[in-house]
C-alpha cells in the first residue's frame, strides 16, 4: 500500500541517516606544549629589570659639629624662639592686637591687620561696603578728636556696624599739616581701638577723598561673654 503524498512529510529525507552517539566520558585534549616556561621569583624579576642600571654615588657629606654642646644649645634656643612666636600670635588673635600693615602714598593712606583676605581690602578701597555712620572731626582739637573717635567707634561696634566714615580733613590750612589724619592712624592701629578695627583706607573722591577714611570694624560676637556667664548660672 502506497503512502498518501498529499500529507506534508518533512522528515522523509532523513530516512536511513545514521546518528552517532556522543561518548559519555570524552577524553580531555592533550596539554599544549610551551616553548619557554618562565618560573622566576620577585628577586630574579627585579634583578632582570635593573640590568644596566648604575648606582649614583652620594657626594653629600654630613659634617659633625665641632662643639656638640654648642650645637645643641643653638637648636634649643631656636625651638624656644619658635614656640614664643606661636604663643605671641595666639595672644594677638585672642586680644585683637595683631600687627597692622600700613602703607601711604602721597596723601593716600591705608592699613589693615595681617594677615587679611586681599578681597576684603580690595572691596573696602572700591567703596563697596555700605557706610553705616560717619564722624566729622572738622574744628576738633587733638584731644577732642581722640575722645570723639574712641566713643564713635566703640558705639558703632556695639551696634554691630561694619563700615563707617571718619572725616578728618586734609590739613591744607594747617601749618603743621594733616595732624588729625596722623593721630587717627595711630589710634586705629594701637591700644584699645586696634581690637575693634580690621582695616581702613582713604575714601573715594565722592566720600571725601584723602580727607576721610573708610574704617572697617570687626564683626561683633553674636553672644557676649557676660550673657554666656549669666545663662550658665540659670
Amino acid at each position: 500500500m502506497k503512502k498518501d503524498r498529499r500529507f506534508n512529510t518533512p522528515f522523509a529525507t532523513l530516512n536511513g541517516l545514521e546518528i552517532r552517539k556522543k561518548p559519555k566520558n570524552p577524553k580531555p585534549p592533550p596539554p599544549m606544549e610551551r616553548d619557554h616556561l618562565i618560573s622566576e621569583n620577585d628577586e630574579d624579576l627585579f634583578a632582570r629589570a635593573m640590568q644596566g642600571v648604575k648606582r649614583i654615588k652620594n657626594d653629600q657629606k654630613i659634617l659633625e659639629p665641632k662643639d656638640r654642646q654648642t650645637e645643641i644649645e643653638l637648636i634649643r634656643q631656636k625651638m624656644i624662639s619658635q614656640d614664643q612666636a606661636v604663643i605671641n600670635e595666639l595672644n594677638n588673635l585672642v586680644m585683637g592686637t595683631r600687627p597692622f600693615d600700613i602703607a601711604s602714598s602721597g596723601e593716600y593712606l591705608e592699613g589693615h591687620v595681617t594677615p587679611i583676605d586681599p578681597q576684603t581690602i580690595k572691596k573696602l578701597k572700591a567703596g563697596k561696603f555700605t557706610i553705616q555712620d560717619y564722624l566729622d572731626l572738622h574744628g576738633f582739637s587733638r584731644e577732642e578728636a581722640k575722645f570723639a573717635l574712641e566713643s564713635f567707634l566703640q558705639n558703632a561696634h556695639a551696634l554691630g556696624q561694619r563700615c563707617v566714615l571718619v572725616i578728618h580733613g586734609r590739613g591744607l590750612k594747617s601749618s603743621q599739616g594733616p595732624v588729625l589724619k596722623t593721630q587717627i592712624a595711630q589710634r586705629l592701629t594701637t591700644g584699645m581701638l586696634s581690637r575693634l578695627v580690621l582695616a581702613f583706607c582713604s575714601a573715594r573722591p565722592c566720600d571725601g577723598g584723602t580727607g576721610a577714611l573708610y574704617v572697617l570694624l570687626r564683626k561683633r560676637p553674636r553672644k557676649s561673654i557676660w550673657k554666656k556667664t549669666f545663662d550658665s548660672k540659670k
